[in-house]
Order: structure tokens, then C-alpha cells, then sequence
């Protein structure tokens, strides 16, 4: 049921950016549960742009949380890594490893 709503809302094919109020397709906005649309209310470049300045002023607040959240989670992050790590080997071992460009 839930995941039935979840669909129907995000058909909508464009909507407005509540910050800067260019019309984007819904692609170009992040998923929020709590919108009537599903949608988050700013686009992708807006939210993304709120959260460099954000993490710009709050420095210190940010890298206590990311340390925080590093020391509560170190054996997840740990398989996670491995498990990359494996992939990219086996990946490379055939040829089939392209990094990321950056």
C-alpha cells in the first residue's frame, strides 16, 4: 500500500522550487516522505547548495556528528568497505574496473 502511494505520488512530472522557482521535472528533486507529492519542496541543486553553506558554518558541529556517526557504526562501515573493496578487485582482475571521473 505504502509503496503504491509512494508511486502515485511522485507521477507528477514537474513541479516548482520552493527556493530558487525554476520548474524542474520531479527527477530533479530529492524524495520526501512527509510531502503531500512525495517530493522535497527544493530542488536538488538548492537543497545541495543549502547544505555545503550549512556544513561551511557549522564546521565544527558536522565533524562531531560525521565522528559520531563513524564510531557508532564502524563494523558496518567496515563490511561495507570490504565488500567495495572485493568488488573492485574482482573487477579489475577481468578489465572491467572504471573509476569514477571526478
Amino acid at each position: 500500500m505504502a509503496r503504491a502511494l509512494a508511486r502515485r505520488r511522485v507521477r507528477r512530472r514537474r513541479k516548482r522550487c520552493g527556493a530558487c522557482g525554476r520548474t524542474r521535472l520531479a527527477t530533479g528533486f530529492y524524495r520526501c516522505a512527509a510531502a503531500a507529492d512525495g517530493l522535497d519542496d527544493w530542488c536538488k541543486e538548492c537543497r545541495r547548495a543549502y547544505l555545503r553553506r550549512w556544513i561551511a558554518r557549522h564546521r565544527a558541529a558536522h565533524r562531531a556528528w560525521t565522528r559520531a556517526y563513524r564510531e557508532r557504526n564502524r563494523d558496518e562501515l567496515r563490511a561495507y568497505q570490504r565488500e567495495y573493496q572485493r568488488r573492485r578487485r574482482a573487477l579489475m582482475r577481468v578489465g572491467r574496473w572504471r573509476p569514477k571521473a571526478a
